[in-house]
């Protein structure tokens, strides 16, 4: 369990993108845990917390942390683009503005509708972003 705002909102985000519900079901990969790419498509999860605003001028005022989540939908090169924007557009839509996630005394929203970016085509991957961007009052 996280000890800390950071972590917790980490591990909120990482719990939701967990609950997405896919046909068929795509491995995710999370950043720091070891995971070996199928030959097939699956996720791909990154953290990417951005500078802590503080709000007030107390030391115990609540600060405010802004960041990014970004999601990949990865496909083999052979697919097109199609199935790996259709798997992003899902991600995006899961996350939907306004969407509050709740735990350790921590709430999270996404705050801006996310974006869904160009395929991004590899020799033998096409990878679809998703940029999810949440902020967290504590």
């Amino acid at each position: 369990m996280a000890e800390t705002v950071e972590a917790s909102i980490a591990d909120m985000l990482f719990a939701h993108l967990a609950g997405l519900v896919l046909n068929p079901v795509l491995p995710v990969t999370y950043p720091g845990v070891s995971f070996t790419p199928p030959d097939g498509a699956y996720i791909k999860a990154d953290f990417i917390p951005n500078r802590t605003g503080n709000i007030g001028l107390a030391d115990d005022d609540d600060a405010l942390h802004r960041g990014i989540l970004q999601v990949l939908a990865i496909y083999p090169v052979n697919v097109g683009v199609v199935r790996p924007t259709d798997t992003a557009g899902l991600v995006a839509a899961h996350f939907a503005k306004g969407t509050a996630l709740y735990g350790s005394g921590v709430k999270v929203k996404i705050y801006q509708k996310p974006s869904v970016g160009a395929p991004m085509t590899e020799p033998d991957r096409i990878n679809v972003p998703v940029t999810i961007l949440y902020q967290s009052f504590n």
